[in-house]
């Protein structure tokens, strides 16, 4: 009587059938993680780029002799390109420091760009899982440039 009954039950615990599906749903989740990780950390460096390059043209702009710009048209220079990449510039905080815009020739000029970047997918989850970590949380992206004045 409890022979049959030993039987089917070793034959359940012996079975591999459910082995692939199980391994695939622990695989797929650390697969997932790693793809979005991934493509945060490209977007992040990205929207560097474009803050280094924003600066960069900034700065050959106030970098001019004297009398051929203004900071509002190095701001505005730095703003257009900022709207060219996607970025929303009024989130954008542009410091001119140095010897500023009319400095004297051989002085330099620095321009600062920060933008706060926030995770699309990290964030959310991390704070999901625990609402009260720092990880994930938004940080503060920024470039600097500084060119000598003509």
């Amino acid at each position: 009587m409890w022979r049959p009954l030993r039987r089917r039950f070793g034959e359940w615990l012996g079975s591999t059938s459910g082995n692939s599906l199980v391994e695939f749903a622990l695989v797929v989740v650390i697969v997932l993680l790693l793809l979005i990780g991934v493509s945060e950390f490209g977007r992040a460096w990205n929207i560097c780029q474009v803050l280094s390059n924003a600066a960069r043209e900034g700065a050959r702009l106030a970098a001019l002799p004297t009398g051929f710009t203004t900071a509002a048209a190095v701001r505005s220079r730095i703003d257009d390109y900022l709207t060219s990449a996607g970025m929303d510039q009024s989130k954008a905080t542009i410091t001119i420091g140095g010897a500023g815009v009319d400095g004297g020739t051989g002085s330099q000029v620095s321009i600062l760009v920060t933008y706060p970047y926030q995770f699309l997918f990290m964030g959310p989850v991390i704070r999901l899982i625990n609402p009260s970590s720092t990880a994930g949380a938004d940080v503060t992206l920024r470039a600097e440039c500084v060119m000598r004045n003509e």
